[in-house]
């Protein structure tokens, strides 16, 4: 589990999205990436998401995954 640098919380995954390298090209294997948005949900931290987590104020992080 990933936690806050600021405050020590523990993250949440906020919005998801994919991403993919060599697909504007037929010649090279089309490699795709989920990314996973890293939140703080303590209200009292500087990197507070925010009451909307579809469109947190601050990402802490991003974790990117190979999918294939």
């Amino acid at each position: 589990m990933d936690t806050c640098p600021k405050c020590n919380s523990l993250l949440r995954i906020g919005t998801s999205f994919m991403t993919f390298e060599n697909d504007d090209t037929p010649e090279l294997e089309t490699i795709a990436y989920t990314n996973l948005e890293m939140l703080c949900l303590n209200k009292e931290c500087d990197q507070y998401a925010g009451e909307n987590l579809a469109e947190p104020r601050t990402v802490v992080e991003t974790i990117t995954n190979r999918v294939n």
